[in-house]
């Protein structure tokens, strides 16, 4: 099972799981938290679910709801804002086929610095690259190269 033998067949095999994996865990995570603009599609089949919005923008506010935008759709929150308008929240909501709209639980304003993730992920990215780089520059996998020594 460890040996080179076949070494394209199993990497290939394993490449197919690690794929497969991915498309499984997309499926099932769509279903627990799905996208807000998802829920306004098809209305009927998310309603009362409990959704979690990482990042949205409050566009305006009034006394018992306020408007928010989470960059793909601009719906309509019951409750009290978090924060002043213009504002970055996350927000845990129940989604409600009338109007549609939500129904907040729970929000709270994002940090200032929340806005910068790109840079946190663009650079962990150029990291990653920097670690792959390294491990194909010593690890690199070269068959011609190994030496056999002949039993005697």
């Amino acid at each position: 099972m460890f040996s080179n033998r076949y070494f394209r067949l199993k990497l290939a095999g394993a490449l197919i799981v690690i794929a497969l994996l991915g498309i499984s865990a997309a499926r099932r995570g769509e279903s627990i938290n799905p996208a807000l603009w998802r829920c306004v599609a098809q209305p009927e089949r998310w309603n009362r679910e409990r959704l979690w919005l990482p990042a949205a923008v409050i566009v305006s506010a009034r006394d018992a709801d306020f408007e928010i935008d989470s960059g793909e759709v601009r719906i309509r929150v019951d409750g009290r804002a978090p924060a002043k308008v213009g504002d970055a929240i996350t927000l845990t909501a129940i989604f409600h086929t009338e109007g549609p709209r939500l129904e907040m639980v729970r929000g709270r304003a994002l940090p200032p610095l929340s806005r910068l993730r790109w840079l946190v992920e663009a650079v962990s990215v150029v990291v990653l690259l920097g670690v792959l780089a390294n491990f194909a520059r010593h690890f690199a996998f070269r068959p011609k190269v190994l030496q056999v020594e002949k039993a005697p």
